[in-house]
């Protein structure tokens, strides 16, 4: 199964740790949003629930210090199901019988070992069906998904977005944020800063370059909207992830003996 996982500052270690440990499983896990200083529940819980929403995870996990925020924030997101567990059997019924599909672990109620049993039970339940009420219906949204990372270094309008939906310009828009809760230039943002943060964290590619790749005209209009989003500048985000923690490491352990 492939999770999309995310934290704040708090839960950075229990998030590599756990992250290792569901690796080792056998599950594949996507880290939309690293953890940083001052993040706000809504910056890592709408990266989680955006990444759920567009099938590049099955499920979500949240570990944070401001679970209420963070369930409230992930929730704005249609077609998200994120609610608070502190228990093995609520986070097991709220899938199966509730659609739950993002995870929010608080901290610091729960020690870790609780957390690895509630996740386990999340995991191991079927999990029913979620049904979007209004907003692009659902493959036209993927397409429009598969069309924005499929060109992510290329210039993306909304009218050429609009055409790839079939449908005109203004209903496009309103239609987009109703099943995103963002707008389509907002959504192409992050991706480009999402591409941006991969190129980042695993090639010495320059800085100007990578702002071509993911389709910025210039690397101050790059890192201006890097810093907006990530709060944090190109530079300094590279800086932090130029050293893989030991969490990393067992992560990229666990995934080649996957492999092998």
């Amino acid at each position: 199964m492939r999770i999309a996982i995310a934290s704040d500052e708090q839960g950075k270690e229990i998030r590599e740790r756990l992250t290792a440990s569901l690796v080792s499983a056998g599950h594949e896990l996507a880290d939309p949003a690293p953890s940083r200083a001052g993040s706000s529940p809504s910056d890592y819980a709408e990266q989680v629930s955006l990444v759920v929403l567009r099938h590049d995870a099955e499920r979500g996990i949240i570990i944070t210090g401001r679970a209420v925020g963070a369930s409230v924030a992930a929730n704005r997101v249609p077609g998200i199901r994120a609610a608070l567990c502190v228990d093995a059997q609520s986070a097991h019924v709220g899938a199966k019988e509730e659609g739950m599909n993002v995870l929010v672990l608080p901290l610091p109620l729960l020690r870790e070992e609780q957390m690895k049993e509630i996740v386990r039970a999340y995991l191991g339940a079927t999990l029913a069906a979620v049904e979007a009420v209004g907003g692009l219906p659902p493959r036209r949204l993927q397409r429009v998904f598969s069309h924005i990372q499929e060109n992510i270094g290329q210039e993306l309008s909304v009218t050429e977005l609009a055409q790839v939906a079939g449908m005109s310009q203004y209903y496009f828009s309103k239609l987009f944020k109703m099943s995103t809760g963002i707008t389509p230039h907002q959504y192409v943002m992050r991706q480009r800063v999402e591409r941006a943060q991969e190129y980042l964290r695993e090639s010495r590619t320059a800085l100007s370059d990578i702002a071509i790749k993911v389709g910025f005209e210039t690397q101050s209009h790059f890192t201006s909207v890097f810093r907006r989003l990530a709060s944090i500048t190109p530079k300094h985000y590279r800086e932090m992830h130029r050293s893989a923690t030991p969490g990393q490491h067992e992560v990229e352990a666990g995934k080649a003996a996957t492999a092998a």
